[in-house]
């Protein structure tokens, strides 16, 4: 029904403006769908070179950006909290908070003196297409799979089957602009920040000479969980097996599982090849400093991996049968994913009742990966 009301009031298709000045990027969602949409962004930017480019990020993928943001290939970033991309989700429809985005960006709009000339929105979600065409976006390219399709200008196919980093350079495409070569995801720390990430290690106890290993217990979602019992019994067989350090990073929001493990580990010898970093740095832009440092990182399909690949850092991703990696893995030039083949794969399931992907994954499989890797 919204969809046929909107398509009457809005569904006019337009012509893309011969002059593209002023340009919005829709990406406010999770950490690991931004960092895929950076090839794109660099592709929009390299076919316009002098155009003013708003990115709209969620408030936890704001970090990842440079404070000077300039130095961000021009981008400017837009921060949105969008309710109903949250995880866990608490509501699955915002009008009140798609009203807030619309007044956003018309503030936007009128700092730039003038309507966007092309409005891409890379997550395919309805209420980020309404809140654009109600700012006045002269040209809008995504998907309309969630709805209100009748209000873009151009539908990009959203067929599965690509790689995400792929699909968000389609779009480019499908706004007027060449094809690219597909990139992967690249942060760059500043060489300042890398001197700030051995310092944070030192004041650790972290001896540089020996390999370090950056370890994320957590993710976003239960289904994604290898365990803490197997995370555990990988830290003793890596430490045991070569002189290495493991140094367990996260949020605030992984301390209870990494507490977990650590009274897992109690009765071995771990002390001074350990180090519980979880929840003690500031924010994402520090993770950052500390996970360059490391000469792999093992973690789960989560944030913190998506990070770590895009800094080119080798990364082994313990996978879940949720979703498809030729989609949804880590993309970086040292990347291995390790999972369990199960009937069920592809869910796409936040809660399961036997969680078979993860609990038939075995502790040496993940192991003899990372010793391939160091």
């Amino acid at each position: 029904m919204l969809d046929s009301v909107c398509g009457r009031l809005f569904g006019k298709i337009r012509e893309r403006p011969k002059t593209i000045e002023r340009v919005l990027v829709m990406r406010p969602d999770h950490l690991g769908d931004f960092l895929f949409s950076l090839p794109a962004l660099k592709a929009l930017r390299d076919e316009l070179p002098d155009a003013r480019i708003d990115v709209l990020v969620s408030p936890l993928a704001r970090q990842l950006i440079p404070n000077n943001w300039k130095e961000w290939w021009g981008f400017a970033p837009l921060e949105f909290s969008a309710p109903w991309l949250q995880r866990p989700k608490k509501i699955r429809f915002g009008l009140r908070a798609t009203l807030g985005l619309t007044r956003l960006l018309r503030k936007r709009r009128r700092d730039l003196g003038g309507r966007y000339d092309l409005a891409i929105d890379l997550r395919g979600d309805f209420q980020l297409i309404l809140a654009s065409r109600l700012a006045g976006a002269r040209y809008l390219v995504g998907k309309g799979h969630t709805g209100l399709g009748s209000l873009l200008d151009v539908e990009v196919d959203g067929a599965g089957g690509r790689h995400q980093v792929e699909m968000n350079l389609a779009h480019v495409e499908s706004a007027g602009f060449e094809p690219r070569e597909t990139t992967s995801p690249e942060l760059i720390p500043s060489k300042e920040e890398e001197g700030q990430g051995k310092s944070i290690l030192r004041a650790q106890g972290v001896d540089g000479s020996k390999i370090l290993i950056g370890m994320h217990v957590g993710a976003g979602q239960p289904t994604k969980l290898w365990g803490v019992d197997k995370y555990a019994e990988l830290i003793r067989r890596i430490i045991a097996g070569r002189p290495s350090q493991v140094v367990l990073l996260g949020g605030p929001e992984d301390r209870a599982i990494t507490d977990d493990v650590l009274i897992s580990l109690k009765g071995s010898r771990i002390e001074g090849r350990v180090f519980d970093l979880c929840g003690k740095l500031p924010d994402l832009r520090t993770f950052m400093m500390v996970a360059k440092q490391c000469a792999l990182f093992v973690g789960n399909d989560s944030g913190p991996g998506h990070i770590a690949a895009a800094l080119q850092v080798p990364v082994v991703s313990v996978f879940s049968g949720t979703n498809d990696p030729a989609e949804w893995g880590p993309r970086g030039p040292s990347v291995v994913i390790v999972r369990k083949r199960i009937e069920c794969e592809g869910c796409g399931l936040t809660q399961c009742d036997h969680l078979s992907c993860m609990a038939e994954l075995d502790i040496d499989a993940v192991y003899q990966a990372v010793r391939r890797c160091v």
